[in-house]
């Protein structure tokens, strides 16, 4: 009888041992397992935060687990994750890290912050929602289509596709969304009206002769602005608001930028009784009347586009004069003037 209890002590003892809860296999401290507040009621392990280098994104890799339910069980991070304080506990497990069953409840699921595949080298690890490229994208219609970020944003998270949108591959994922992104897209409103008081805020190197201003909204682009007025030209636009760029990879959501100084018209031209139209979308500036067009493809410079067709620099220029001598601002999926009377 007494050996037999002993096996049994023995047994329970080795059934206990078996499944230790889990431990980070790094150097580092872990905090007792004992309830923390704002944290999830059936939180198992915590996890302390030894450096400020200790951000979301390290905590997610160290544990296996992701960014958006990291910050779903320790809400005190924020949702930008800038709320973490070295000496904090967090929650890195729950229920012993067993999957909770899943319930029916007839709900459209939320965007997975699983990384899905392909992806490409340098996309944003913080990333929590993410779009498939198909047939027909650009940079500016994936913007377009979600209107909750700006072509800047879009950049920063895909720095692959290159500031002219050039590197966009069918088929591969790209973010479109990160902690803090709203997810409701915004409803569309009328044009806010410009303004001649300087606004806040303004980009660096905004001209001093500015009169009047206009705040980007979601959507826009260097194009739309000019299209949206028709009082001055690509080129002005560019000079008199330097920060955005070339590429206007620098144009910033909810920023003003100069849209007249002294001199600049106050109504868009008339339009003349000439008919002229092009394949859509045209590159912005382009000559009218064309005899002839080119759709601008994936690896496509201003060098090999001229010699295709037999054309000079000097003409390929003058027909698309916003497309820049250094051929800066040729766009993926345009159409560009090869031939012009």
């Amino acid at each position: 009888m007494h050996n037999s209890v002993l096996l049994l002590v023995a047994g329970l003892a080795a059934s206990t041992v078996s499944e230790p809860v889990r431990r980070r296999a790094v150097t580092g401290h872990a905090a007792a397992l004992v309830p923390r507040q704002g944290a999830p009621s059936d939180c198992t392990f915590f996890d302390t935060a030894t450096s400020a280098d200790n951000n979301c994104e390290y905590f997610a890799s160290t544990w296996g687990i992701t960014v958006k339910d990291f910050i779903s069980w320790n809400p005190s991070v924020g949702a930008d994750c800038k709320g973490i304080k070295v000496g904090q506990d967090y929650c890195v497990e729950r229920n012993y890290g067993i999957p909770p069953t899943e319930t029916t409840t007839g709900s459209t699921p939320g965007p997975s912050s699983t990384v899905p595949s392909p992806v490409q080298e340098g996309i944003i690890m913080t990333c929590t929602s993410y779009y498939q490229a198909v047939a027909g994208d650009d940079c500016n219609k994936i913007v377009a289509k979600y209107g909750t970020f700006a072509f800047a944003d879009f950049l920063k998270w895909n720095p692959a596709v290159g500031a002219t949108c050039n590197g966009l591959w069918l088929g591969y994922n790209y973010c479109v969304a990160v902690p803090g992104t709203s997810t409701t897209k915004p409803t569309t409103t009328t044009a806010p009206a410009p303004t001649s008081a300087v606004p806040s805020p303004v980009q660096d190197g905004i001209t001093a002769q500015c009169k009047v201003y206009y705040k980007a909204v979601s959507g826009d682009d260097c194009s739309k602005i000019v299209a949206k007025y028709g009082t001055f030209t690509f080129a002005e636009f560019l000079k008199w608001n330097p920060a955005v760029g070339s590429t206007c990879s620098g144009l910033w959501l909810g920023y003003n930028y100069c849209i007249g100084v002294a001199g600049t018209p106050t109504q868009p031209p008339k339009p003349t009784t000439t008919a002229c139209t092009g394949p859509d979308p045209t590159q912005p500036g382009a000559v009218c009347p064309c005899n002839r067009w080119h759709k601008v493809a994936s690896g496509n410079t201003c060098d090999a586009i001229q010699k295709q067709y037999g054309i000079t620099a000097a003409q390929f220029n003058r027909w698309n004069p916003q497309v820049g001598t250094t051929c800066s601002t040729l766009w993926l999926g345009y159409n560009v003037c090869v031939s012009a009377p």
